[in-house]
């Protein structure tokens, strides 16, 4: 009860808190977290940005993209096979969100050019680059695994969009050759050799790159699409070769780990090249990977460590002011390399901080991740996002500003269109399944077969019971013949065409039990805190009933209402805005079914 605008309890300026603990819950602020098919408009925008870039005369796809989209003639009109096979990921990604088939196209340009001109025929592998004919430049280049694994990585995100024979056949050679040339079998330094020459006798070397892009680019993909022992076997070396070579390397370092080993996966700090630098997006990186092997293969050891390679960057290389990770150290000082710049973020380093933090929220349910990954993607939207030609820059200073020294091209020979469109394929996939809990819908098209077929569909790697299929339809009419514990889709002989699955999560598992469960009443810390003008408030009431929100000011004076009525149980948030209002200390006061609560706000003009 209130009588002229006083709260009860309030006595000159001093409030009485209730006595029992408040239960805080972190609500996020990105629009792109609260409503993650806001994610779907960004990656039409990026996969557009990228069409071109298309070389008409010689196909094939650019390297050197100016800010505009435009190929850069200074450039050479040089291409490689890691831009047209992240190309090719990004565009058959941005069809499975969209479904919009001229992506389907345009994935297919990046694959036949690199099928045409990047194999090499006479050792196996791919050769790493080509001039703008496609010539290999030059065919004598030493291949990295590197190359060899990002190679792979269109081809497998376009098979599982269409399960397209092709894309499975060049799967399997790429893998083949990856088996036979580039995994090193001797027992004790069992992982793939970072380099070879381009003939393939003498390769030497074990990396990060060589080991978890593995697993980021083909690997794992391969095991959700097939579930074949042979694909675990190798995830689980991996795994292995993580565990066992590079998390070990962290403790003697100031920050991060070792990335560069020799061939018996020995390391030293020798200040040669970039041999003691550490990256926080790889270290995030193989967070992400060990919680999703976690996912499949359920190991508490995996999960103590991808944890602790959160919090190493958590607490020596990220923003905790502005959000995202900083972008490399030198892992012997622990101080940042400047690059004589300003601190620098970079953008495929901010996608690893949302996927990483996202992934350990799945699994502990625990804030702090899912406050990583939602300061991450919002500086990334708001800052790196090009909000007047599309795509993302590749670099931003600390508080989102351009690096002019380093130039405000898009494409170069380490980026391409996958890990701003992964960003935000991820940011629809997980953001509807670990956060809000709501329905995904992805696209497909299988065309018709002569045979039938029961076809497999994961497209998260996540515990096989905590998400199901909710309905397919087939040429936009309603498809029954499928599974929906299992995710998997029959399709009888002489059947196919254009397929949306809608999956949804079974409210198991930790972060979504959680959600799941009764709501106990809560008031949250207005996020942001102090601020001006507008601030967030999140809440949870037990059950139906009135509920009262209001905002106070220190004499106890009631200066707004943003809640008043009936409300059935679960999680709310509301925003005040204090335009008009003298800066200062405020109090907000929840009440729902005989709770009541109240927590302090800071506004600061």
């Amino acid at each position: 009860m209130r009588t002229n605008g006083v709260i009860p309890g309030v006595l000159l300026g001093v409030l009485l808190l209730p006595a029992f603990p408040l239960q805080a819950q972190y609500a996020p602020r990105s629009a792109y977290m609260r409503h993650p098919e806001a994610a779907i408009g960004y990656v039409d925008s990026c996969a557009n940005f990228w069409f071109t870039a298309y070389d008409s005369l010689y196909g094939g796809f650019c390297i050197g993209i100016d800010q505009t989209g435009r190929p850069i003639a200074g450039w050479g009109m040089y291409k490689d096979v890691v831009v047209q096979s992240r190309d090719a990921y990004g565009f058959s990604r941005a069809f499975m969100l969209t479904g919009d088939t001229v992506y389907l196209r345009y994935a297919r340009r990046a694959l036949d050019f690199m099928y045409a001109h990047d194999w090499d025929q006479a050792n196996g592998g791919w050769y790493p680059a080509n001039d703008r004919t496609g010539n290999p430049a030059p065919a004598s280049a030493p291949k990295a695994a590197f190359d060899q694994h990002y190679a792979l990585v269109g081809a497998a995100a376009l098979f599982e969009a269409t399960r397209d024979t092709t894309e499975w056949g060049w799967l399997m050679k790429g893998y083949a050759a990856n088996d036979a040339h580039v995994w090193d079998a001797r027992a004790g330094v069992e992982g793939y050799y970072d380099s070879a020459n381009a003939a393939w006798s003498s390769p030497w070397g074990k990396s990060f790159n060589a080991t978890v892009d593995a697993i980021t680019t083909h690997v794992l993909a391969l095991y959700l699409l097939t579930g074949d022992d042979v694909y675990k076997s190798r995830l689980l070396a991996l795994a292995r070769n993580i565990m066992e070579d590079l998390y070990p390397t962290m403790a003697p370092q100031k920050i991060g780990f070792v990335e560069s080993y020799h061939t018996d996966w020995s390391w030293d700090n020798l200040a040669v090249g970039n041999n003691t630098r550490t990256i926080m997006g790889h270290v995030l990186k193989t967070a992400w990977c060990l919680g999703r092997i976690h996912q499949l293969f359920p190991d508490t050891a995996y999960v103590a460590a991808a944890e602790s390679l959160a919090a190493n960057v958590m607490r020596l290389g990220y923003d905790h002011e502005l959000g995202g990770p900083y972008k490399d150290y030198d892992r012997l000082t622990g101080q940042m390399m400047m690059y004589g710049q300003d601190t620098a973020k970079a953008w495929w380093q901010m996608e690893q901080a949302y996927t990483a933090g996202m992934e350990l929220y799945a699994i502990t349910g625990e804030d702090r991740y899912l406050r990583m990954a939602d300061e991450t993607i919002d500086f990334f939207m708001a800052y790196f996002v090009d909000h007047t030609y599309g795509e993302v820059f590749s670099d931003r200073t600390r508080k989102g500003g351009a690096i002019p020294a380093w130039g405000y091209d898009k494409g170069n020979s380490g980026k391409g269109g996958y890990h701003s469109i992964e960003f935000g394929y991820y940011a629809y996939l997980y953001g509807n399944m670990f956060y809000t809990h709501e329905p995904a819908t992805l696209h497909y098209r299988f065309l018709p077969a002569a045979s039938d077929r029961v076809i497999p569909m994961n497209p998260i790697a996540w515990k096989s019971v905590w998400y199901r299929i909710q309905s397919v339809t087939l040429n936009g009419a309603p498809w029954t013949d499928f599974s929906a514990a299992d995710r998997t889709i029959h399709l009888p002989a002489g059947s196919g065409g254009l397929l949306a699955v809608t999956y949804v999560p079974a409210t198991t598992g930790v972060a979504a039990a959680r959600a799941a469960a009764p709501a106990e009443f809560a008031l949250g810390q207005n996020y942001p805190n102090p601020f001006n003008p507008s601030t967030t408030i999140a809440y949870t009431v037990p059950g139906a009933g009135r509920v009262t929100l209001q905002v106070f000011d220190l004499l106890g004076k009631l200066v707004a209402t943003l809640v008043d009525g009936p409300l059935p149980q679960g999680h709310y948030t509301a925003a005040w805005n204090a335009a008009g209002a003298p800066s200062g200390v405020y109090f907000y006061r929840l009440t729902a079914g005989g709770h009541a609560a109240t927590r302090k706000a800071l506004l600061v003009r």
